[in-house]
């Protein structure tokens, strides 16, 4: 007992002298940390990616075995999985691609154009909106002077930029570095996916191996449970919040073209891609779209909110909880929660995994809470 005490003792003051010299060396510690980071950081995106692209990939890989299963029905021959494991993931990346590229080639060309259209009509909108305040005899300042008078200098604009032409070389140079170095992690990240993929059921063994080999049994069957509900949890997050943003995307296409609202299908588009952020997704994507509306026909932006309202009352009442029912489990406060402190840590990226990671937790916090009342029932 005794020596049970001393050795408690002495690891009470190791892991007293470790936090001493993590607080005296935070900063240090952090510039490491932040090194090692950005070491391994497309590694973590190439793990993401995996995850990802697993969906698709499993969904070509079932339909290739069983079409060759039914090919060689009456034959002997063996069916090569690694040939159809590769041919799956390729068919993933290409769809992604293919869906991105869609998506981006629909919706950025009309972004430009109408970004020119209120640039060339600010002068017009001076105008409107200077006759609005002298009709109601609103205390605004002359705009048109404003301009006027911005526009006199424009030549000390030019001095002050040909002044800045050193800067802004060292700025675009260290810039382009920056995507030079952004897209080489980037394929280093898709390398390292597409060999996850590949070997994903050799690895998984390999980890299931390495753990029991070092931890007792009933931590690995803890580590492996947390694995389990987070691969179902994603997984479903991930394929309802598509399909459930495919569908709010195609009634926004709909309902617009049959209010005769212009851009139509790049707006509805837009709103399918936005809403795979859960809650406030939607609405981002219809403040875009109220831009682009009002550019070229500032009337229909009234009957477009108006659209949008209701459309998200429907989605919100009727098509969301028929499509997800309850395959999160999670309740409406802890969505709120998760997308608005994702939000906050990690922006657009943070809201969309705010979500699953907060049901995680939700879920391993209930299976905790109800097996340790299930304990003490039992030993009543």
């Amino acid at each position: 007992m005794e020596k049970d005490k001393l050795k408690k003792q002495i690891i009470l003051i190791l892991v007293a002298l470790i936090g001493l010299c993590i607080v005296i060396n935070i900063d240090t510690l952090w510039n490491v940390l932040g090194t090692i980071f950005r070491i391994i950081n497309p590694f973590i995106i190439g793990g993401c990616l995996a995850f990802i692209l697993n969906i698709p990939m499993s969904f070509f890989e079932r339909k290739l075995i069983a079409r060759k299963r039914k090919k060689n029905k009456n034959k002997n021959k063996k069916i090569n999985k690694r040939l159809l494991r590769v041919l799956s993931i390729i068919f993933a990346i290409v769809v992604i691609l293919l869906i991105v590229t869609f998506i981006f080639t629909l919706i950025l060309p009309e972004l430009v154009n109408v970004i020119g259209l209120l640039i060339d009509n600010i002068p017009y909108y001076v105008e409107k909106i200077t006759e609005f305040a002298n009709k109601y005899d609103l205390n605004v300042p002359d705009l048109n002077s404003i301009m006027e008078e911005a526009n006199l200098d424009i030549e000390a604009v030019k001095q002050s930029l040909i002044g800045s032409i050193p800067s802004l070389l060292s700025s675009s140079i260290s810039f382009v570095g920056s995507i030079i170095s952004g897209i080489s992690s980037f394929f280093i990240a898709i390398i390292f996916a597409v060999y996850i993929l590949i070997d994903k059921e050799k690895l998984q063994a390999q980890v299931t191996k390495l753990l029991y080999a070092y931890l007792k049994e009933e931590k690995v069957n803890k580590i492996i449970n947390v694995g389990k509900v987070t691969r179902t949890t994603f997984k479903n997050f991930f394929t309802v919040q598509c399909l459930e943003a495919t569908i709010l995307g195609t009634l926004c296409i709909i309902g617009m073209l049959i209010l005769r609202i212009p851009y139509a299908i790049p707006i509805g588009i837009l709103i399918g891609v936005t809403a795979l952020i859960p809650v406030v997704g939607a609405f981002l994507g219809a403040a875009i779209g109220a831009i682009l509306i009002l550019a070229v026909n500032p009337i229909k932006v009234i009957t477009f909110i108006i659209f949008i309202i209701i459309l998200q009352q429907v989605e919100g009442n009727l098509i969301y909880p028929r499509v997800v029912g309850n395959s999160m489990g999670l309740p409406g406060m802890w969505v709120l929660f998760a997308v608005t402190v994702g939000g906050s840590l990690g922006g657009i990226l943070g809201m969309l995994l705010g979500v699953p990671t907060t049901c995680v937790i939700y879920t391993l916090l209930k299976q905790s809470v109800n097996n340790r009342i299930k304990i003490k029932t039992e030993n009543i």
